[in-house]
């Protein structure tokens, strides 16, 4: 069983552990079956005569300290197998080659974190369900030892009912698996809600279409399967709690009138009988939480499994010493990348690419939309690689070692990117370092941000324009050689979009940067010595710009 090696995993001495507590386990329960039996019976237990209640005392005491230490082996072993879990989940994907994190989704990622949760548990769940295994196995081998053919009949309605259980649960596991998808399927509907708040707002169609057919909708179907699903669970426990009374009903009436049981043996039935109510009600009451828990590990199985196709994972950080030292250059050469859609038809290509990118460049990226831009920039970037053709680095070759180094050796800043609340870059976000003051000045934040000394970090209630400058001001800190910007200037105040374009990029050019700026602002194109255009998927210009007069023919 799957979920049983996450734990064999876990602790190497698991199934040691597991057999002794099994051990323990079945000495307790056939010791106080066989002692409270005989004392009913009027009888003391043999080899011990005259020492019941001592022993009584003693499988207690035993009883209790193992528990107590198993219990608080359990503990540790499930706060450290979710520990385990969650991290792991993290740990693949910030490796994951990132065309791969796009297809699988962020509301498959949310779903992996809660099946994490939901595994957790489990721990805790299989011990608890191991120890009432034990006492149920002795106590139908006690009734076994007492009348062979009554604990036949006992076995019989007891195994019968375990089939049904069986049969009732695989139609749980399907609504189960089903509300799983419905709750990937929830989690997307949301984070377009929430993303797309504004754009929810001024549309009714819109408003209506995502709350009535979509989220409302996915809640529904949720609410009725959950609800049957519980319902099953119920009906379980029904059947397994008035068991009992049939049980007991047949030990009482039938068994003596068919086996000619005795007084003393219906009673040592009845009392096992009592005996395992609470181990069988704990094996059926965990029956609902294996089946949640072995879909989570299945999904979990098939998110790993979805990750780890990617040989990014094994690479990790890959071979940094091969792109370092000074930068130099970069080299496309015949590069190609295709979009596909779910049929696997191709959707866009960008046509073979060869250009050269040099130190100290300042280089402009235009064309529509569609026309390859934001494809380029996921290239140069590192975030995709080519699917045909190669990219070099001071002339040599990226491969999948080195991709991890190509990309740690570039700053940027896409139309999506976002300030983290953390200081996770390790920047040095003080008010005493004259270089963070310097760039506060120059983009004009220098007396609208305030400093949290406790987490070294910047605090500001920024406009998104303001957002992207404080950006560009850890890329300054950072002090990378290649910084490119994705529509950087796009939500600029028409003031410092021109002070950007007529300052700072010569600035950045003159302190050896190159500098790769994606826009659409033609009136600032003579700002950049190298204009590259974009049309479906191919560079139709890659014109030198030394004077304003060269535009026209560029563009």
């Amino acid at each position: 069983m799957r979920l049983i090696s996450l734990l064999q995993k876990k602790s190497k001495l698991f199934y040691i552990l597991l057999l002794l507590l099994g051990l323990i386990n079945s000495i307790w329960s056939m010791g106080l079956l066989l002692l409270i039996n005989n004392r009913i019976a009027g009888t003391s237990l043999p080899f011990v005569q005259g020492y019941d209640w001592q022993i009584y005392v003693v499988l207690i005491l035993v009883s209790f300290f193992t528990a107590r230490a198993f219990q608080s082996y359990t503990i540790r072993l499930t706060y450290e197998l979710g520990n385990d879990l969650g991290l792991s989940v993290f740990e693949k994907l910030r490796f994951a080659d990132y065309e791969e994190y796009i297809k699988l989704g962020e509301e498959k990622v949310r779903t992996a974190t809660a099946d994490v949760t939901t595994l957790q548990r489990f721990p805790n769940v299989f011990i608890e369900t191991f120890n009432a295994l034990v006492m149920v196995t002795i106590g139908l081998g006690y009734l076994f030892y007492t009348n062979f053919f009554g604990a036949l009949v006992i076995l019989g309605v007891l195994s019968t009912l375990a089939v049904v259980y069986y049969i009732r649960n695989l139609s749980i596991s399907r609504d189960l698996n089903t509300v799983r998808d419905l709750a990937n399927v929830y989690q997307q509907n949301v984070n377009d809600f929430l993303r797309g708040f504004k754009d929810v707002k001024m549309s009714i169609t819109r408003s209506d279409n995502i709350f009535i057919r979509y989220i409302s909708q996915n809640r529904h179907r949720v609410k009725e399967l959950t609800i049957k699903t519980l319902i099953k669970f119920m009906g379980n426990e029904l059947m397994g709690n008035y068991l009992w009374y049939l049980l007991i009903g047949i030990i009482i009436f039938l068994l003596p009138v068919i086996l000619h049981m005795t007084n003393v043996v219906n009673n040592q039935f009845v009392v096992t009988l009592l005996y395992l109510m609470g181990p069988v009600g704990i094996v059926v009451a965990r029956i609902s939480e294996f089946t949640q828990m072995q879909i989570a590990v299945d999904r979990l199985e098939q998110f790993h499994d979805k990750i780890n196709a990617s040989q990014a994972i094994a690479i990790g950080h890959g071979d940094l010493a091969a792109t370092s030292g000074k930068f130099e250059s970069i080299r496309f050469k015949d590069v190609t990348f295709e979009y596909y859609d779910e049929r696997r038809a191709e959707t866009f290509r960008l046509k073979p690419l060869t250009l050269d990118i040099k130190k100290g460049e300042s280089i402009f990226i235009t064309g529509g939309n569609g026309s390859g831009k934001s494809t380029f920039v996921n290239l140069l970037t590192g975030l995709y690689m080519p699917h045909s053709g190669t990219i070099a680095f001071n002339g040599r070759v990226i491969n999948e070692s080195t991709y991890p180094g190509y990309r740690n050796r570039i700053a940027a800043i896409f139309t999506d990117s976002i300030l983290f609340n953390e200081n996770y870059d390790g920047l040095d976000l003080a008010p005493d370092n004259e270089r963070l003051m310097f760039w506060l000045r120059k983009m004009e934040l220098e007396n609208i941000v305030t400093f949290d000394n406790e987490k070294k970090s910047i605090k500001a209630d920024l406009s998104k324009g303001q957002q992207k400058r404080l950006a560009l001001i850890y890329i300054m800190l950072e002090d990378k050689d290649v910084i490119v910007l994705d529509e950087w200037a796009a939500e600029q105040d028409p003031v410092f979009r021109a002070y950007f374009y007529k300052k700072i990029v010569p600035e950045l050019k003159q302190m050896g940067k190159t500098v790769i700026v994606v826009t659409h602002d033609d009136t600032y194109f003579h700002c950049g010595e190298r204009l590259i255009k974009f049309d479906y998927g191919n560079i139709v210009s890659d014109t030198s710009i030394n004077a304003a007069s060269d535009l026209h023919y560029a563009l």
